[in-house]
This record gives structure tokens, C-alpha cells and sequence, in this order.
């Protein structure tokens, strides 16, 4: 028998029992929409977690610290600098003690180096004081980098061009801003509208000052504030030169303002001479730092890297935040173990569907039996008829396949646009909100079809020995 007599053949012993064939089919139908719709689920939950902490930070990234600061956690760093990591919280440390590292050049360039790194650039930051007309913020926080390393990090523009390199070179967060007041308010606070506040301050065509003088940020009169003791020359205000402005995106970066780490180091140099020879000291100079850098920022290139990545860095006596990457663990074992118990359940319904076809093929055999003596009679190979009934059995749980997959991309899509908001806010509450309760990825349609395809093979594989191992004679004689 040629293959297409063999496929002919097994659509005309299908279409011939109807019934059965269509009962059949449903039961794979239900198992294979049961166990779709079950893991999209756990999916969802996942797709879920990882939204909720691309809102705080982006997982990729790793805030490496000073081992000798022997701090951790989100605030952290050498001296009293406040270092506010964009992957942190917890942290992953060495154990070595001997021959500590520094955070210096060398270590910068061996991180470039690694495998599975996308981008590196080390940090500085300061806190420093800014006037912009009568307007002042006297602690704004500025984070030095390398130039490119905004884009590289994944910042993202409202207005203007990233850093250009050219001298004082700066771009404000998106909230930089509203942390200008007018210091001759004094009822400033009172008076703000917290719910609908905007910015005072238009860093694209507003001058904006920094000076180191904690006093400049009260008001440029009577040097206030912690300078007013001060005895030597008042520091020169420097000019920023604004080159942008980012988009919102997260509380790390909305609320700092960014320049070329050159310009940083200098600025920084600078202050803690004024303070040394003032007695004064403001918060972020960072006088007694015991390295060049403050942290490293380091882009593994995918999620699945980071660990490796962070593991790499840790071995080499360094400090590594991973708060971002435990709670990304966690929640996909969670995530893991949900979609097994979930697919479990759909399992069950393909479990019985698969008895269903068993079922069918041995009641097809019994009924064909006089036929599986005639075909040995005139000729037909044993391994035809075993072939022809497994692909009987294939075809049911395809066609099942094919319909349950179907079945499962409507009941997904009514759970995302009928009951999403109310069932997404139910489950999805404790993975951040997500916006779908169900996703379906091509992945899981391809291997459910394989799946049942599978399920129907295996249940007509005994169905389709029995058929071969019939006696021809006697199923000749068979009524």
C-alpha cells in the first residue's frame, strides 16, 4: 500500500464512525485547551513579575561596590556618598579576604571584558548645591558616567540629546525639577500642589549653577546655611551646560541628574580642597573615599546571563548588589512551580482523553476485524495495517490538537478583554498588575500540537498491534 492509499484510508474509517470520531476528538479538544490555557496562566504570572521589576530597575543590571566600604543593600558606597544602584537591594559579597581589589580602572576594563556584558561604566556621584534663577535645590545628586553610557544603560529622552562631552555637560531625570523651591518662601511646602506640581525650573532654556557651598542652594546672600562660618573666597558658581532632559522611567534615575564623569571627578577634586581649607564638609564630597570610583554599572546582555555575570565579579573579591536577581529568582521558581500544578490539572483532562482514543481504536478493531483479514488476504503488509491504524490514531489527536488550541486562544482572549481587569487584578496583584491574565506564546501552540499528536500515537500503538497480530484466517471467519 502506497502512503496515500494509507492517509485515504484512515480519513474514510474516521468519517465512517462520526460519532465516536467527533466524541473522541472532543476529549482531546478539552485536555489540549485544559493544559494551553492552564500554563498561559502561569506565563502570565511570570511576564508579570518580570514588568514589575523592569518598573524598579532593569534586571540586567548589576551594581558592583567597593569591598572595602563593607556596605550593602540599596544605599551603600565609600564615605557617606548615598549610592543608589539601578539593580540593588540585596547584595552578593565574596568571602575572600585576602589581597582586597580595588575599584579602579583595571577593574573597569577587566568587567568590559567578561563574557555575557553589554555595557559597563563606572559611577560617581556627588551632592551638590543648584540655583536656577530664584529657584534652588541645595542637594541635588549627580551621577557621573562614562559618555554613552546613557544609551547603552537603556535612559531614554523627553527632550534634547544625551552628553555630548562638551565642558559641565549635564542631563536632568525627569523629577529633578520639582526638588527646586524658592528659598525665600518659607511657606513653599505649604503652598505646593502635590498632585498636580510641575516643574519651576525649564532646564532647556533656564541658566542652571551648581557651587559647592551648601549656603548657595539658601539664597547667595550672608553665605546661610553650613558656609556661613566660612572665611576664604566664595567658590565660582559653575554654569551647566543642558543637553537633555530624560523620559520618566524609574525612581533611580528620574530623581538624578547626570554628567560626564570627568566633569564629575573634577567637581568632586575640587570641592574637597574648598572644604578642606573651609573646615566644611558637604554631604557626598566623599573626602576619605578609598577608591576612584564610587561603583561600577554592569549591563549583562540577557536575563539568563546575570547570574553568571554576577558569580564572575563575586569570585574576583568584588561586591555585587542582587537584590534584583533573588527576587527574579524567586518569583520564577514561584512561577515554575505554578505552571506545573496548573499544566498537572490540564494534564489530567489529556490523560483521559488519550484513554478515549485507546478506547476507540480497540472498539475499530473489533468492528474491522473481517476487514484486517481481508487486507492480509489480498496482500496488505503487516506494517501497513499497523501504520494505518496508528495514523488513525495520530489524526484524532491532532485534529484534537488543532481544535483545543483553537478553543484555548478564544478563552485567552476573552480573559484579557471581558474579565481581564477584574481577574488581572486578583491574580495578578502579587506580580505588579500585569495587563493580561493569559498569554499563549507560539512555543507552547507548537508543542501542544506535538503533544497530542504524541498522546494519539502512543494510545493507538497496543490498538495497532493488535490489528497486526490477527490471524487472517480467522478474522475471515469473524462475524
Amino acid at each position: 500500500m502506497s502512503n496515500l492509499d494509507i492517509i485515504s484510508m484512515s480519513f474514510r474509517n474516521l468519517f465512517k464512525r462520526k460519532l465516536r470520531t467527533f466524541l473522541t476528538v472532543m476529549g482531546v479538544v478539552i485536555g489540549t485547551a485544559a493544559i494551553i490555557v492552564m500554563i498561559s496562566l502561569g506565563i502570565a504570572v511570570n511576564v508579570s513579575f518580570e514588568e514589575m521589576l523592569t518598573q524598579m530597575g532593569d534586571v540586567r543590571m548589576l551594581t558592583v561596590r567597593d569591598p572595602n566600604a563593607g556596605m550593602g543593600g540599596r544605599f551603600g558606597g565609600g564615605g557617606s556618598v548615598v549610592v543608589i544602584g539601578g539593580s540593588s537591594g540585596g547584595s552578593a559579597t565574596s568571602t575572600r579576604t585576602p589581597d582586597i581589589p580595588e575599584l579602579d580602572d583595571d577593574a573597569v576594563n577587566t568587567f568590559r571584558r567578561l563574557p555575557n556584558v553589554s555595557a559597563v561604566s563606572p559611577v560617581v556621584d556627588i551632592q551638590i548645591a543648584a540655583v536656577s534663577g530664584r529657584y534652588s535645590n541645595a542637594w541635588m545628586q549627580i551621577r557621573g558616567l562614562d559618555l554613552g553610557a546613557m544609551e547603552a544603560f537603556g535612559y531614554v529622552l523627553a527632550e534634547g540629546d544625551f552628553l555630548q562631552g562638551d565642558t559641565n555637560g549635564i542631563v536632568f531625570g525627569s523629577d529633578v525639577g520639582f526638588n527646586f523651591s524658592n528659598p525665600n518662601d518659607r511657606n513653599w511646602w505649604n503652598n505646593m500642589d502635590w498632585e498636580n506640581r510641575t516643574s519651576p525650573v525649564d532646564f532647556m532654556n533656564d541658566r542652571v549653577e551648581i557651587s559647592f557651598e551648601t549656603g548657595f542652594g539658601w539664597g547667595n546672600n550672608n553665605r546661610p546655611g553650613q558656609d556661613q562660618g566660612a572665611t576664604g573666597p566664595r567658590p565660582r558658581p559653575i554654569r551647566l551646560h543642558v543637553n537633555g532632559v530624560l523620559a520618566p522611567l524609574r525612581w533611580d534615575t528620574d530623581m538624578f541628574a547626570f554628567m560626564n564623569i570627568d566633569d564629575v571627578l573634577r567637581i568632586r577634586r575640587d570641592q574637597q580642597r574648598y572644604q578642606a581649607n573651609e573646615g566644611t564638609r558637604q554631604p557626598g564630597a566623599n573626602r576619605n573615599a578609598p577608591n576612584v570610583y564610587d561603583s561600577v554599572m554592569v549591563m549583562a546582555s540577557d536575563i539568563n546571563s546575570v547570574e553568571a555575570v554576577r558569580d564572575t565579579i563575586v569570585d574576583m573579591g568584588f561586591h555585587v548588589d542582587s537584590w534584583f536577581i533573588d527576587m527574579l529568582r524567586s518569583m520564577q521558581d514561584m512561577s515554575r512551580s505554578l505552571q506545573l500544578f496548573l499544566g498537572a490539572i490540564g494534564g489530567v483532562s489529556l490523560f483521559v482523553a488519550a484513554i478515549g482514543i485507546t478506547n476507540t481504536m480497540i472498539m475499530a478493531i473489533y468492528e474491522r476485524t473481517r476487514e484486517i483479514g481481508i487486507m492480509k488476504v489480498i496482500g496488505a503488509k503487516i506494517r501497513d495495517i499497523k501504520r494505518l491504524f496508528l495514523l488513525e490514531a495520530i489524526l484524532i489527536g491532532f485534529i484534537g490538537g488543532v481544535f483545543g488550541v483553537a478553543l484555548s486562544l478564544g478563552i485567552s482572549y476573552l480573559l484579557n478583554t471581558a474579565s481581564g481587569a477584574i481577574a488581572g487584578g486578583m491574580l495578578m496583584g502579587m506580580g505588579g498588575g500585569g495587563s493580561r491574565l493569559s498569554i499563549i506564546p507560539m512555543w507552547l501552540i507548537l508543542a501542544a500540537l506535538s503533544f497530542s499528536s504524541l498522546i494519539g500515537l502512543v494510545s493507538g500503538y497496543f490498538p495497532a498491534r493488535r490489528a497486526m497480530n490477527l490471524s487472517a484466517l480467522a478474522a475471515i471467519r469473524t462475524e
